[in-house]
């Protein structure tokens, strides 16, 4: 009796026939080779059920055929929902084979799970599964990524334990689909055979296992391929022991090759958790992994240093550091994968959120969402546009509260201003072509040395044009003028009359909760130091002219002109001087306006 078994090198399978064995050692093999094949029931008990088939309830545009194991649309791109003809269990795959693929629309299959008895659903079936069934509890589907859609493609799915439905294409697993399945009660298959896809057809997996595993059965002790040996064309030499090369394989061994490639014997080549360093090649760098706590479409490596988003996900690609980012650090990460199906790239901040409070369900899609949180969080998108493999980005914070991005050893430009005194995680979403990056660990830059205090107040830096002050550095603090307040109305004293009372202090400065936002940095989110400085041009006592907008005469004031300083208009107007009737300067002293920042009090 032969017996069949798998012999790997290098975790590269070959498969050996030999003349003798015993028939539990073949199951036992044969089991292996399942999962193996990414064929075998994640559950035990699944491989006793009848075979899947379509249920008779269907949409208007599907026909049944080949014993209920074909669903073909018959015209236009919906109404093409179908499901199977009994539950599934937890830990079941369903295997789907793409019998026919056009072009002629856009879109592909929608697949999932409902609770809902489809015997009861005959004459309530909408044009799409999406979202007209989504939309309503007890169903649950998402369709197929169309980079997958090619004709012939085996496609498999299941759902586990916790409601997460994982998917795979020919073979190979592709990750959790979608999650959040009701997995308390019965669950019938889902399908819409929508769009370029018009037919389906459901494969037993038991059955597809035996057919490709058929030589078992053929092979006899006396046959002459009895004790050949079946290298697929992707494994890997034998070893240098073995003298003889294999023997040429027969016919019908030829004719299984195909069959075998088709199950992915050889899974399709990964990214890398590792590539080559260019410019970081001698540095020393102290590890910092990513946190633990990450958003819903991203994985982490066992040492937390790789993060990979899922394939069919362009969002929700979360890493956060495992400890706070220390000014004088620099972050290096390499990028390992990119994918150019997608628009955006990698988005980079800081926030004094600590990760191990946050919930990936909280996080939003879009980055700068995050800007709406209490937490103190800064934010740039795509700031290493059209990434390539093995790039090497570095962030630094500097002692005065300057980011700093380089990529590839170049020159590093400031891209934002921080509040350095609080405790900033930094943080990254694998967003858009960049689906995957791997954290280097940090640099240490040495702390600038330490500036004898001075007594003199600060200066106002002078404006654009002007030569500056030779003493000011580029960490000079920003001055906010506030406008001047009109004269007080003249008062006239009687003999009888009580003296005026005195003039009110001086207006504190803003309050350190306060934030700026910078239109010209994109997503910028800046609080106001109580140090910074009010350069003040008079008594500034409260009332509605201290507030009002010197241009438009209705608006508060709530922006601050860059680099001069002067706070005198509303965040609109400033705009509009900014980049349109004002010429770009500021209309108190003609300095040219580099950004508008806007300011909010507490």
């Amino acid at each position: 009796m032969p017996a069949l078994c798998i012999e790997e090198y290098a975790a590269e399978p070959t498969v050996t026939c030999y003349t003798a064995g015993p028939i539990f050692k073949k199951m036992k093999v044969l089991k292996k080779f399942k999962r193996r094949m990414g064929l075998a029931g994640r559950q035990s008990g699944t491989s006793n059920l009848p075979p899947l088939t379509f249920h008779p309830v269907c949409g208007e545009n599907v026909r049944i055929a080949n014993d209920g194991r074909v669903a073909r649309r018959t015209e236009s791109f919906c109404k093409g929902i179908a499901f199977s003809n009994r539950p599934i269990r937890i830990g079941e795959r369903v295997c789907l084979r793409l019998l026919e693929v056009n072009s002629n629309w856009s879109g592909v299959i929608r697949f999932g799970f409902t609770s809902q008895d489809p015997a009861g659903l005959r004459d309530a079936l909408p044009k799409y599964a999406c979202p007209d069934l989504t939309n309503k509890p007890g169903y649950w589907a998402k369709a197929l990524s169309e980079r997958f859609a090619e004709q012939g493609s085996i496609l498999f799915y299941y759902a586990d334990s916790s409601g997460d439905v994982h998917f795979g294409i020919n073979g190979e697993e592709r990750g959790v689909f979608f999650s959040g399945v009701d997995t308390r009660s019965q669950l019938w298959g889902l399908f819409d055979v929508y769009g370029n896809s018009t037919a389906v057809e459901f494969l037993d997996p038991e059955s597809q296992l035996n057919n490709r595993v058929r030589i078992v059965n053929d092979l006899s002790p006396g046959s002459s391929t009895a004790s050949s040996r079946v290298v697929p064309q992707a494994a890997l030499p034998a070893p240098q022991s073995q003298t003889q090369p294999p023997a040429r394989p027969d016919s019908g061994v030829e004719r299984l090759q195909p069959s075998m490639a088709q199950l992915a014997l050889t899974p399709t080549p990964r990214a890398p958790d590792a590539l080559p360093l260019r410019h970081y090649a001698h540095t020393a760098f102290t590890p910092l992994p990513f946190h633990r706590v990450r958003g819903r479409n991203v994985r982490l490596n066992n040492d937390r240093t790789v993060a990979a988003r899922t394939e069919t996900e362009y969002s929700h690609g979360y890493v956060f550091t495992a400890r706070p980012l220390r000014p004088g650090e620099r972050l290096v990460v390499q990028v390992l994968h990119v994918e150019a199906m997608y628009v955006g790239a990698l988005a980079f901040g800081l926030t004094s959120a600590n990760p191990a409070g946050l919930e990936p369900s909280e996080l939003p899609e879009d980055c700068d969402l995050l800007l709406d949180r209490l937490e103190y969080w800064v934010v740039s998108k795509d700031v290493a546009a059209s990434p390539q493999p093995a790039d090497e980005l570095a962030f630094a914070l500097s002692h005065q509260g300057e980011v700093t991005f380089s990529r590839n050893g170049a020159a590093p430009q400031v891209f934002m201003h921080v509040d350095h005194t609080l405790q900033l995680w930094a943080f990254f979403d694998v967003y858009g072509n960049t689906s995957k990056i791997r954290s280097l660990g940090v640099t240490h830059d040495p702390a600038p040395p330490q500036q004898p205090a001075s007594s003199s107040p600060p200066r106002r830096p002078e404006p654009v044009g002007r030569p500056a002050h030779p003493q000011m550095s580029r960490a000079s603090p920003l001055v906010v003028s506030l406008p001047p307040s009109p004269p007080s109305p003249p008062t006239t004293h009687t003999h009888n009359a009580s003296p005026p009372p005195p003039l009110p202090a001086p207006r504190e400065p803003i309050s350190g909760h306060g934030t700026m936002s910078s239109v010209y940095s994109g997503a910028y989110m800046e609080p106001v130091s109580a140090s910074s400085t009010l350069t003040s041009r008079g008594d500034l006592p409260p009332g509605p002219a201290l507030h009002e907008c010197t241009v438009c005469y209705e608006k508060p004031v709530d922006s601050v002109l860059y680099m001069c300083g002067h706070m005198c208009m509303c965040y609109e107007c400033a705009l509009q001087q900014w980049r349109g009737r004002g010429g770009g300067q500021c209309p108190i002293c003609r300095a040219v306006i580099r950004d508008v920042i806007r300011t909010y009090r507490s």
